[in-house]
Order: structure tokens, then sequence, then C-alpha cells
């Protein structure tokens, strides 16, 4: 995509660890409350917003406060249901009462509102979190547990889309924007909610986590491989025009003999989280007090409209879409929505005021007025703004849709998340249902956006220079869009920027990642590693693959659910630009080799040995015969975590016995619940491990083991 010419792009609320950067505290040092006041952001909403005085007053003094920190316990729900414990039960006591520097500190706070009592907010300043002894270790704790994954420090109102979007096992979801990841890993855990390590998990629905930057694809990998899932994919593309997935012809019609055509992959869900101008973050990102400008959510209007439209034409019949901005500006919100409604047949908004009370909200907007111009010009329709350019004449830089429409469209059942409603950053939400299929929907006509750079947040694509900004908005055309499902023709503009990037690259516009091959269900690797742990027969087999053209287990083996692989095998993977599925399993072991071939003699070759991945061991372990798990206690755990390669001798009896009987290779090691010596295991623990002639490694990283 062509790049317009800007200062820099506006950030979305940044998601990360609960580690104190001490950056930030650089970056925000100079500003200080008497300087967090913007005249234009103060006409603006007080115009825009149905609040009245006092109300604002408390709206504005909030917003000039630190925002809190809050956290999410993630994970298997085994694993969730005891951290939750842990923080109840160990560390709440102890931060109760707690005084530093003559102010009393609160204790950490359970989100009422979200389920199961798994999120966490933690209002405490950061210095009483760095000095204060009861704090320091629950920070620390906070930290180690964010390394291994079992808590994600993320946003209290981020936390709301994915559970808006009700996702279940068997759903077929599409998440448009998703970097930096920490909403796709909510979504990845309700797709494996009905799973424990004892279950199948290899759940049948799918997850598409999808982004328009290349570099922020791999943040969002990182992210998510917090919990491995064979039934994931990530892609690299512009959501905007996301292409149509087909799935194969159904093996019925063709053993009936007729040519059949792949059928379009629609979806049971679709989060739009989309690029804003993130006002919303204001008590986060306090740059923003400098420079807001009411242009920036006129300018994102058109892109905002296009991904809502692109995710309407795709979802599936009953189908949910949830379209949330971090930004308080209609324009980006029911301006977007009303027109989405008006150019989509067959969608209503879902009315969800009683959904996850006791969240405190207000209903979306009916009526607003678009600024235009940096002395924010406010016109009460879209005429008299078309009359106020050259006396009528010129071209169109405002859209009708920025206005609010004419007819009802329960714009009311929008939510509107303010941050003195309590302590939170502002956040607007829309939950659509798609009810019928009727005529083809108008859209605005499509052009070239450009991409963000930054990794680590999710980008506003924002202009500062308003003739550049308010030239990419334009009328919506009178052209026909294709039906729900269709395939999606990428227009004049978007292959003309692809062209114009290409020559700016120097033609090196090629998608260089390895394509997704699956092999063979008999391959002597893929069978040696069946026998090694004595896969169940119901293992699939069909669905391990591996990364390069050639289809040889070289080194890695992944797996995949049944309808990943359907998406793989009907679809070009660098037209969907394909950056991971499924899980890694299977990781081979330098210098090991297994059975020899047919049994073959001295001489000839032998199959390398794969040794079995902790994040793939919970896809693996329901097939795996349980005779061959070797079962143990507490003290062999702590051996195995405080030295890296400790001889077998070093064990107990039983242990060594039971390892000493086994080949060299790996093994499934299940460390049983129970204490000793003030170590407490709360319930059975299933690891990896390395077995060598002499000595033994648990097979698990090194944040896992601290």
């Amino acid at each position: 995509m062509t790049r317009s010419k800007r200062k820099g792009p506006r950030k979305k609320g940044r998601t990360g660890s609960p580690t104190t950067n001490p950056d930030d505290d650089r970056r925000d040092e100079p500003l200080q409350k008497s300087d967090m006041k913007n005249e234009k952001f103060d006409a603006y909403y007080r115009n825009q917003l149905a609040i009245d005085h006092d109300e604002w007053c408390t709206f504005l003094d909030v917003c000039r406060e630190p925002l809190p920190s809050t956290f999410r316990i993630s994970g298997s729900r085994e694993t969730a249901a005891v951290l939750t414990s842990v923080v109840e039960k160990t560390y709440i006591p102890h931060l109760t009462g707690v005084v530093f520097e003559d102010q009393p500190i609160p204790a950490p706070l359970a989100l009422p509102w979200y389920p199961n009592g798994l999120a966490w907010q933690l209002n405490v300043p950061k210095k009483a979190l760095r000095r204060s002894p009861e704090f320091k270790k629950f920070h620390s704790f906070l930290v180690f547990e964010t390394e291994v994954g079992n808590i994600t420090r993320q946003e209290a109102v981020s936390m709301l889309p994915p559970l808006f979007l009700d996702v279940k096992p068997h759903h077929i979801v599409l998440d448009m924007c998703a970097a930096p990841g920490s909403k796709t890993s909510q979504l990845l855990e309700s797709l494996h909610s009905s799973q424990s390590i004892l279950e199948s998990s290899i759940p049948p629905g799918l997850l598409i986590a999808n982004d328009s930057d290349y570099k922020r694809t791999h943040l969002l990998i990182h992210q998510t491989a917090r919990l491995p899932s064979p039934a994931f994919m990530v892609t690299n593309v512009d959501a905007s025009i996301f292409p149509t997935l087909f799935l194969p012809p159904e093996n019925t019609a063709e053993s009936s003999g007729r040519k059949t055509r792949p059928s379009p992959l629609l979806f049971d869900r679709i989060l739009c989280d989309v690029p804003c101008s993130g006002d919303g973050t204001i008590r986060k990102n306090v740059g923003i007090w400098k420079k807001w400008n009411p242009m920036d959510g006129n300018g994102l209007h058109a892109l905002q409209l296009r991904i809502l439209q692109r995710a309407m034409r795709m979802l599936r019949q009953g189908g949910k879409i949830v379209y949330s901005t971090c930004s308080l500006n209609p324009v980006e919100n029911e301006a977007v929505v009303a027109e989405a409604l008006r150019t989509v047949p067959g969608f209503e908004l879902v009315d969800v005021s009683e959904s996850l009370l006791p969240l405190v909200r207000r209903p979306g907007l009916t009526k607003w007025l678009p600024s235009v111009g940096r002395d924010l010009k406010y016109f009460e329709t879209h005429e008299q703004y078309l009359a106020s350019l050259s006396g009528g004449k010129g071209t169109a830089r405002l859209a009708r849709s920025h206005w609010p429409p004419a007819e009802e469209l329960g714009l009311e059942r929008c939510i509107r998340i303010y941050p003195h409603l309590q302590d939170t950053g502002g956040f607007f939400i829309a939950v659509f249902q798609h009810r019928r299929s009727t005529a083809a929907p108008r859209e605005g006509k499509r052009t070239a956006e450009e991409e963000p750079e930054e990794p680590d947040v999710k980008k506003a694509r924002v202009d500062e220079d308003e003739d550049v900004m308010m030239a990419s908005v334009t009328e919506p055309s009178t052209s026909k869009c294709p039906e729900p499902g269709s395939p999606l023709v990428e227009t004049a503009s978007v292959q003309g920027a692809q062209k114009q990037k290409q020559q700016q690259t120097g033609g090196d516009y090629v998608f260089k990642e390895m394509p997704y091959t699956f092999v063979s269900p008999n391959d002597p690797i893929v069978e040696n590693c069946k026998q090694q742990f004595s896969l169940a027969p119901d293992f699939p087999s069909s669905n391990v693959l591996v990364r390069n053209p050639a289809g040889e287990p070289a080194r890695s083996l992944y797996l995949t659910n049944d309808l990943v692989r359907a998406v793989l095998s009907a679809n070009d993977y660098k037209r969907i630009r394909i950056m991971t599925a499924g899980t890694k399993i299977f990781m081979r072991q330098e210098g090991g080799f297994g059975r020899r071939e047919g049994g073959a003699e001295d001489g000839a070759e032998t199959v390398p040995r794969f040794r079995l991945l902790s994040e793939g061991l919970p896809v693996v372990l329901p097939y795996i015969n349980p005779k061959i798990i070797l079962d143990t206690d507490i003290p062999t755990l702590r051996r195995l975590l405080e030295t890296y390669y400790p001889l077998l001798t070093a064990f107990g009896e039983a242990f060594q016995r039971d390892v000493g009987n086994r080949p060299s290779g790996s093994h499934v090691v299940r460390f049983k619940a129970g204490g000793v010596d003030g170590a407490l295991l709360t319930h059975d623990l299933v690891l990896p491990i390395w077995k060598s002639t002499s000595s033994v490694s648990l097979m698990i990283d090194k944040k896992a083991k601290r």
C-alpha cells in the first residue's frame, strides 16, 4: 500500500507486560496536570457528548488521572483456577491495609463484570509498586506469571469486545485487526473453553487473526504463543479488502461426477477492533492532550467503514460482529455503524444492555455534528458543508456518512464507556447480528491506505496534513458489491498502490514466508513419532504439516485441526499471506536417530528422532497411551528445576528404575499433586523430558522453569 506524507500516526492503547518501563516515566513526567488541557478537545466533546456540566468536569478530572493497571488471568482452566485462588487467598490478605509514605494503598480489586473473577485492577502508584515490600512481592509474581503466559497485562475496556462476541469452540472466527494480540488471546481461550488437559484439546472451530502490517503479525504470533492451538491461523492482508477464503468441494458432489467449485468460507464471529484516533486512551497516552485534533477521526472514517462493510459481507446468517474503537469520536463510532447498517442490508444492532452486569455504560449517540477545519467549524447538514466549499463547487472532502442518518437505526444500542464511570479508559462497542440475506449493498470507493509502522501498538492511520487527510474521505458510490461470501475483486486503486510500492522498493514485494505442506500420514518420521509415544489410532496424522515446499519433515512438525487443513488446502498461501498455522508438536533432536526403516541391516539409513515439545504436549497428550507416561513426585520435579542436566543417580530409586528402563529419547512425565517441604502442587503437572545415556533434562524454557 502507498503511504501518504505524515508526521506520524496516533497510537492506540499499548498492551504489554505488567513490568514498569522507565521510559514511560520520562515520557510522562514533563506533562503535569496543569498542562493536561486542550481547548479543541474540550469544545468538541462538550458539544458532542450527552453530559451535563458537573459530570463533564468530573470527566475531565478523571482523564487527567493515571490509568490503573489491569491484568487478566489466562491459560487453561486448571491454571486459571489455581492462580485466582493464589491471588485471593495469598496476596489479597497481605495487600489489604498497606500504608506507604503515610498514604493508604488500595488492594487489588476484581473487575465485577468480568466472568469468573479472572480480571483484576491495581490502582497503585509506581513508586509504591517498586518500594513497598508487600506490593513489590506481588509485582514480581505478576511479572513471572506474565512471562510464562499465565497472566496477560491488558487494559480493562480492551477485554470487553471478545466477551460480547461470545465465541464457542465450534465457531469460525475472524479477528480482522488483531495485533498486538491481547484480544486474540481471549478469543483463543474461548475457542478452547470446553477442553481440559485430559480431554481433546483440538476444538472443531477456527480462529484467523489478521493484521495488515508484516512486523506486527510477528508480535501477534508471539503474544498468542502462550496458548498454542491447532485451530489458529495468522494472515497478513489489508482488512478492508480481506480476500474470500474457500473450502474444498464436498466429497458427495465429487462422487456424483459433477464439476464443483470450492465453497466460500463464512464466519460465525468477526471482531473489528479497527484503527482509530485513540483519544479514549488519553489517561495513558498523555501526549494526546497536546496533539488532539478532530480531523483525525474524520480522516479515519472511510477506512473504518470499509473494514466493517467487508466484515459484514463475510458473516454467515445468524452470526455476530463486534465493532470497537478506543475513541470517543462519534464520527469514528456511530457514524461508521450507521452507514454500515444503511449500505449493507440484513443486519441489526443487538441490545446488550443487560450483558456483563454490573458494567456501567452509556447508550450510543443519535445526534452529533462533525467538525471541519482546525478552527472547529460545524455544519448542521452535509448540504451546508458542500455549499461552503467554494460556493458549492469542488470535490467533497467529507462524506454524507459523517453526519447522523435520517432514518432510525437503533444507534442507542451501541455502548459507550467513559473514563469517569468506573475508572477506566474510553471505549466504544457495537454488536451486529446478520438476520437475513438480501440485495447486494452499496459501498464506498476503495482507496489505498497506508500501513502502520511500529509493531507494539494498534495504530491509527492519521495524517497531520489536513489536505492529505481530507482527500481520502469520499462519497459512497452507487456501484454494486458482492453478496456475503462472494469473491472480492481488488479495485484498480488498490492494484495501482501495490504496483507503486513495488516500484518504490525496487520490485521486492514478494511474500517470502514458506508454504505449509501436509506430509503423508504414512511418512516414516510420523510413524516413528506415533510408535515412540504409542499414539492412539485416531491421532490425526493426515493433519501433520511442515514448512517447506517439498513437504519434507526436516526440522519441525505442526498439527492442525480438520478446518485449518481444509482452508490451507483450498487457498493459495501467498494470496491469503499465511504467517502461521496450527501448533508445533515435534522437533528434530540433533544427533539422534531412531529405528531403522523396515528393520534394515546395519549401514542402512535411519529415521531421525523427534522430541515432543512442551507447547505441543497439551494437543498430543489425549492421544498418548497412559501406560508410557512416567509417574513421579514433587522432589523429582524440584531436582529437574534446580539442575539443567541432573544425573540419573541424583534421583530417588523409583524414578531411577523407571527412567533407566526406557530408551534414550523423549518421554512424558506426570508429576502427581501433593506437597512436601513447603512446596505445593495443586494439580497433576504433565511435562516432557529428554533422557540421554546418564542424565535427564526437563524440556521447558528457562522462563517456565523460573
